[in-house]
This record gives structure tokens, C-alpha cells and sequence, in this order.
């Protein structure tokens, strides 16, 4: 176990490497405290009911879009990967 006087040094090393940090680096600074909550009545907010409207949906009439076809009717580009990838290696288990 260290004694008294090894434990002294140590504290006075680290008050000295504190003391140079915040020499370099400034004081610490301490963000301002969170503002008090409200005390006062808090009205409740009241919010107008929503407006629903029921129509109809016709089913699409075309089938949707492919990726070639989109970048053919809009002016688009089709980037195709045509790399091979490699399989997974295949592992057996002996037991």
C-alpha cells in the first residue's frame, strides 16, 4: 500500500495537471441551469376536428412503372450491375 506521502504526491500531481488544462484549454464551463418549469395555469390546447372526406378510389387503370420504363418516359438512367458475385463458401461440419 502507498504511503501518506506517496498518496500527497499524487493529489498534488493532479491539482498541478489540472491546473494546467484549464490553463490551456480555459475554466470548465458549466451550461446555465434547465429554466424552472411553468407554475402558472397552462390552458389545454385545443385543436380543430378534423375534416374527412370519403370518396371513392378507382383501382389504377396501368400497371405501375418499371425501372426501364420510368427512365425511358422521364429522361432517367438505368445502372445495371452485371458483376458475378461469388457464392458463399460452403462449410461442413465433421463430427
Amino acid at each position: 500500500m502507498a504511503s501518506k506521502g506517496d498518496h500527497q504526491h499524487l493529489l498534488n500531481v493532479g491539482r498541478e495537471g489540472f491546473a494546467a488544462l484549464d490553463e490551456f484549454f480555459g475554466p470548465r464551463r458549466v451550461p446555465p441551469p434547465p429554466p424552472p418549469p411553468f407554475q402558472g395555469h397552462q390552458r389545454q390546447r385545443q385543436f380543430p376536428a378534423p375534416h374527412v372526406q370519403n370518396r371513392h378510389v378507382s383501382p389504377p387503370k396501368e400497371a405501375v412503372l418499371n425501372c426501364l420504363e420510368a427512365a425511358e418516359i422521364y429522361g432517367g438512367a438505368v445502372f445495371v450491375d452485371y458483376r458475378k458475385r461469388k457464392p458463399a463458401p460452403i462449410r461442413k461440419v465433421y463430427y
